[in-house]
């Protein structure tokens, strides 16, 4: 839906490819004209030329400064008034900024917030009211508590986002008709970022009136969650010198033996020792929250399990692909790839059930380079079923293979085809108590086809007697998959194991390498 009849023009100027992509295109989509740049130059020529009605800046663009720009933006008469939206990483004062005119943006944000902004700016008139409410309100956290500030905003049924700027901590709290409804800050959304927000009694806040658009996160009352945030902070006051330090090294101590049977957050923090090197990151990358995080962790230093200190925790990881076979992929990818931004492959890993992502997390950390996606990571516990990209291998600093995990269900495919469009390979790992799997495995064969995916690998165990229909399903998807042109592999085991879904991956890219090479 358009904001207006009159169509205006935005200029975003941003050396990041894949975030100014990701932002124009939302943009486009609310009914804005968008004109893209990644360097000062570029984005002077286009504003001299196009004169957009706002220009979103980033600081760190290259060739023409961003401070040079400015200056003879502001020097000539028919861009001098051009309101600015100045984005950066970090907190910085900014020559020739505009009080009440420009607006300073901290990264990273989300894009509805943006658009709230650009609302306000640019459309001064009835409609704007409609869309973003009464007056913004900004001021200090020392001057009023972030909780007294939320009563303020329950008590009026605001909507809203709410954006919270301290020292270490900024984030964005999104409020429908005064109940809070998401929160982020960094990577972590839900309420383990709101618990976050809650205690900061230092810093900024900034309430932008408006309609939100995101997906709901937080389902626990309001006010319910803010005292529960508000005891986690009490908590961990408590603790005290027993917290390990968030800059301490973390390791499984190997002769501590099986831990005994625990918690999802036991579960979660043994599967991030395997690639969290420090305590924040692993703290940061739970889905748990903070508390819950800290005091299993403390539990586990007491128990033997875990050692925290100054040290290497890491064991030397190693490369999933020799070297020859990297650089080969490495071409391919950016062969194949737009010339800009990353050049990105996709493999995908279709799992009989959700416990073994935790396998396959465990078996890819072995990696250097392969990195967890965190938001997939914290609400994979939420969402039940895994179905999204858990993480990527990088492959240099522009190409990567992301990695997506899949349910055997056919009323998910359509979530297939949008998230995977393109994948270089399918692992496909089966369990011999699929007993109903035919249909679900035809639907895999579709999405094949649909997708004109070169590579499939069938992982399954050496017995087929109770499997689905027995060989005759093998049979079946075997013949339905190869005729399809796909060169399917059948590999027998007596369970999945960490060697087997790695040799897995690897066998996927090489068979992708060598069909290439055909």
């Amino acid at each position: 839906m358009s904001v207006t009849s009159v169509t205006k023009r935005v200029l975003i100027a941003d050396p990041s490819d894949k975030p100014r992509q990701a932002l124009a295109a939302y943009l486009r989509e609310k009914g804005l004209e968008i004109i893209e740049t990644s360097d000062g130059s570029k984005a002077l020529a286009e504003t001299l030329l196009r004169k957009p009605d706002i220009l979103l800046l980033d600081l760190s663009v290259q060739i023409l400064p961003a401070e040079r720009l400015i200056q003879i933006l502001r020097s000539n008469p028919n861009t001098k008034s051009v309101p600015v939206f100045f984005l950066s990483d970090r907190e910085q004062s900014v020559s020739g900024f505009r009080q009440g005119l420009d607006e300073f943006i901290r990264k990273p944000f989300h894009e509805e917030e943006i658009l709230l902004r650009i609302q306000r700016a640019l459309f001064k008139d009835p409609l704007s009211e409609a869309l973003t409410g009464d007056s913004e309100i900004s001021g200090n956290l020392s001057q009023i508590f972030l909780p007294d500030l939320w009563q303020m905003l329950a008590m009026n049924r605001k909507n809203g986002i709410l954006q919270v700027d301290a020292e270490r901590v900024s984030g964005s709290v999104y409020i429908e008709r005064g109940e809070i409804i998401s929160a982020v800050t960094r990577n972590i959304i839900g309420e383990k970022a709101l618990f976050r927000l809650i205690p900061l009694k230092e810093g900024k806040f900034r309430f932008l009136p408006g309609k939100v658009g995101v997906r709901r996160t937080i389902f626990t009352p309001s006010q319910q969650a803010i005292l529960e945030g508000m005891r986690h902070h009490d908590e961990l006051r408590k603790l005290g010198i027993d917290l390990p330090h968030p800059d301490d090294a973390v390791a499984v101590v190997p002769e501590s033996g099986e831990v005994p049977a625990a918690g999802g957050v036991i579960r979660e923090i043994l599967l991030l020792a395997e690639f969290c090197a420090t305590v924040e990151e692993m703290v940061d990358n739970c889905g748990f929250p903070d508390l819950v995080v800290y005091e299993a962790l403390i539990a586990l230093r007491n128990r033997g399990v875990l050692r925290f200190g100054d040290f290497n925790a890491r064991t030397r990881k190693s490369d999933f692909l020799p070297p020859g076979d990297l650089a080969r992929l490495r071409t391919r990818l950016e062969d194949h790839g737009s010339g800009t931004g990353e050049a990105a492959g996709q493999i995908v890993f279709y799992l009989p059930d959700p416990s073994l992502l935790e396998g396959l997390m465990m078996a890819l950390g072995k990696y250097q380079d392969f990195e967890v996606d965190n938001v997939f990571f914290s609400l994979r516990r939420k969402e039940g079923i895994p179905a999204g990209m858990f993480g990527r291998l990088r492959l240099g600093d522009k190409s990567s293979i992301r990695l997506y995990a899949f349910p055997y269900l056919r009323a998910l495919s359509p979530l297939w085809y949008s998230l995977a469009p393109s994948p270089l390979g399918i692992v496909v790992f089966l369990k011999d108590e699929m007993s109903d799997s035919l249909e679900n495995l035809m639907a895999v064969s579709d999405y094949t086809r649909g997708v004109s995916a070169r590579v499939v690998l069938a992982v399954m165990g050496t017995s087929f007697a109770d499997f689905g229909l027995g060989e005759n399903t093998l049979r079946l998807f075997r013949n339905r998959v190869e005729r399809l042109g796909c060169a399917l592999k059948v590999r027998a085991m007596e369970q999945i194991t960490a060697e087997e879904i790695r040799d897995s991956l690897g066998a996927v890219i090489r068979q992708y390498l060598e069909g290439e090479s055909a």
